[in-house]
């Protein structure tokens, strides 16, 4: 019987213990040590160095911290979107609203998020064809410094210069251009307001129309009216010269135009189909209980809308209805036939 060395089992015992301690330590130093580096390279990743030239960034309506964090890289604002990420996460930041911002390169992204949290130099403000005046000022109502208020009131005092305004009238629906505006965030109102007048008579211009355009016996003024409602009735602008087309038809017979959209335009709204009640509710621009044109636009009308209206195509239609889900329209001549074509529509799911 073999009785081990006291002495030599706590020798190993003693070397076990330090070489686990060592194989700690080692751990822990390496722990250390990466993260060090790792941190002294995210240091650097978010640090800037001596400031370069001007760099303009236009942020999209849409765009996220992610997008702009690459776009930054590839400009040489930042040194690195994956660090500036990280910073982000770190850092609570600023929402980021559409416009434009000027950096410099090899900023920081303290520095960067700065920027953001100050606001743009200007802001993109986009007006779509068939907006009304009402969808407008709220679109203007989101940029810094302006506001439902601000804009109704601008709008009240009515000192404006069209030369598509009827005399007297301080109605400006239909004559607020559609198109992308940079706003400045404390740009007065009544400013910009001009700018989108000035920018319908160019428009119109383009497409055909001046002041002094009679038309098919109707007004300048007229013919914006008529394109507005090409704008809201019409899906594809495939379809808005033969809309044009059924709208100078119906005036001809003489027949009441009994569109849907100016019904909802009389009531405040944009959207949907009105109720067989609001059908009989009296307004200016219920086109089922009125004869001819509604009094004003009931939108702001795009070039190619402007263009139809002013060269409606060849043709006897009366009538059109939606049939296709890509929002194409049937034209006809007949009662019949366009009770047809919203049986069809019914059928598929589009009544």
């Amino acid at each position: 019987m073999v009785v081990e060395d006291h002495d030599l089992t706590k020798r190993r015992q003693v070397t076990l213990r330090g070489k686990v301690i060592i194989g700690i330590l080692s751990i822990v130093f390496i722990v250390i040590i990466s993260a060090f580096l790792a941190w002294s390279s995210y240091q650097r990743g978010i640090s800037g160095a001596i400031k370069g030239s001007v760099v303009n960034l236009l942020i999209k309506s849409g765009d996220n911290y992610s997008i702009v964090g690459r776009e930054l890289a590839g400009l040489g604002v930042i040194r690195s979107s994956f660090y500036f990420d990280i910073y982000l996460k770190l850092n609570a930041p600023p929402s980021l609203l559409p416009g434009e911002y000027t950096f410099h390169k090899n900023e920081s992204a303290k520095a960067v998020i700065s920027v953001f949290r100050g606001g743009a130099n200007e802001y993109r403000l986009t007006i779509i064809p068939g907006m009304t005046v009402a969808q407008i000022a709220h679109q203007v109502a989101k940029i810094p410094g302006h506001s439902l208020k601000s804009f109704d009131k601008a709008l009240s005092k009515g000192n404006f210069k069209s030369p598509f305004l009827p005399p007297g009238s301080t109605n400006l629906e239909g004559l607020l251009s559609p198109n992308t505006y940079f706003v400045l965030p404390n740009e007065p109102d009544s400013q910009l307001i001009q700018e989108m007048l000035d920018e319908t008579t160019k428009v119109a211009s383009q497409a055909g129309l001046s002041p002094s355009t009679r038309f098919d016996s109707i007004s300048a003024y007229q013919v914006l009216i008529v394109a507005s409602l090409i704008q809201r009735e019409a899906l594809l602008s495939g379809d808005y010269a033969k809309v044009a087309r059924v709208i100078y038809n119906r005036l001809a017979i003489p027949m009441n135009l009994q569109f849907d959209s100016t019904v909802l335009y009389g009531l405040g709204l944009t959207g949907g189909s009105p109720t067989y009640q609001q059908l009989k509710m009296a307004t200016r621009y219920n086109t089922y209980l009125n004869p001819g044109l509604p009094p004003t636009p009931i939108s702001a009308p795009g070039e190619s809308a402007i263009h139809a209206a002013l060269n409606p195509a060849s043709g006897p239609w009366i009538y059109f209805v939606t049939v296709s889900s890509n929002g194409a329209e049937a034209f006809s001549t007949t009662y019949s036939q366009q009770l047809a074509n919203e049986a069809l529509a019914g059928q598929r799911g589009l009544g």
